[in-house]
């Protein structure tokens, strides 16, 4: 018995060579900016933390804290505000990240089949399953954040003198959300490579197409068995070359912005003048965020050909696993009979 898994991976390597070659540089920064919003590939969305702070009232100025709990400094007090909207507005930004993500799953998929890339066009097209499907992934989401948030809680629960009902928790939740971890990873994986294909050829929802592709799965459950095992060892090459290269970049755009870092922190009058300025404090945040965008809009330019890869050679297995899920036939054809 053939695995699709594995007769794709010559093909999909063919056809992600017809979709950029010859090179189109506009195409390719197209491309680069819906890769941007797909973050890893594996359908992947940014995670969030949370965090909080308990306090107790004082004696008095001379009180000592006691044991296990922590004496906040008045200028962290100050700080914490800032810090807070911070976490608020990131939390933001990291929804808005989720959402354009949703949208640029269709925008990518569409972009494959027609091999041509027209991100307005394809986003307005899909905006209501783009919708339900960022939808989906909040929902997805929350089944790891929160049994993640009691995680927290009982560590700080641990460091503030609740030890044995603490303890208790850590040790049941720390299993408890690595396997919804993984759980979600992979449903969003599965929803991202086969699910938003399903959406697209058959014109249905998030949800109508997991139950049409639900038959399919159980069906040939073996096929995409191999599947994930080979995408496994596709995403462990995959993050070697992210090693390698976002090193390598990492490195060269570290310079100018170490150089801007160590200027500011020298004028404001050091790291402690900065820890105690919420305005030289939100410019360090700012700074750091910037490099950060930057590297990964440079990373997504190196990693076009990567996620063109992985993502057709998921359409090349949905499509040997069920012919009317095939949103390539033509080039499917004209790859195999050239080969």
């Amino acid at each position: 018995m053939p695995w699709y898994a594995v007769e794709a991976l010559d093909d999909a390597l063919d056809a992600t060579k017809s979709l950029l070659t010859p090179l189109d540089v506009r195409q390719w920064l197209k491309l680069a900016l819906v890769v941007f919003f797909l973050g890893s590939g594996g359908g992947s969305g940014p995670s969030f933390s949370a965090g909080g702070s308990t306090g107790t009232p004082s004696d008095g100025p001379g009180t000592t804290p006691g044991p296990g709990q922590f004496d906040v400094p008045a200028e962290f007090g100050d700080v914490l505000p800032i810090l807070l909207g911070l976490v608020a507005v990131g939390l933001l930004v990291g929804l808005l990240y989720v959402l354009v993500g949703a949208v640029m799953e269709f925008v990518f998929v569409e972009s494959l089949r027609r091999q041509h890339v027209r991100i307005r066009d394809y986003a307005g097209q899909h905006f209501g399953r783009a919708l339900q499907l960022f939808v989906f992934r909040v929902a997805l989401g929350l089944l790891v954040v929160v049994p993640a948030l009691a995680l927290v809680a009982s560590v700080v629960g641990l460091a503030t003198g609740g030890l044995e009902l603490s303890l208790g928790l850590l040790v049941g939740l720390i299993p408890l959300v690595v396997l919804f971890g993984l759980l979600v990873a992979a449903i969003d994986a599965f929803t991202a490579n086969f699910v938003v294909p399903v959406m697209i050829q058959k014109n249905v929802g998030v949800l109508g197409g997991w139950r049409r592709f639900w038959p399919t799965l159980t069906r040939e459950w073996k096929q995409f068995g191999v599947y994930a095992l080979v995408r496994v060892v596709l995403a462990f090459a995959a993050g070697l070359v992210s090693s390698v290269v976002g090193g390598i970049v990492g490195a060269l755009l570290v310079a100018p912005v170490a150089v801007v870092g160590v200027l500011g922190v020298s004028l404001v009058g050091g790291l402690d003048a900065v820890l105690g300025s919420p305005l030289a404090l939100t410019a360090l945040v700012v700074v750091v965020l910037a490099y950060v965008l930057l590297l990964v809009a440079v990373l997504a330019v190196v990693f076009v050909p990567i996620q063109t890869y992985l993502r057709y050679h998921a359409l090349l297995v949905l499509g040997d696993a069920d012919r009317d899920f095939d949103l390539i036939p033509e080039l499917r054809r004209e790859i195999r009979e050239s080969g």
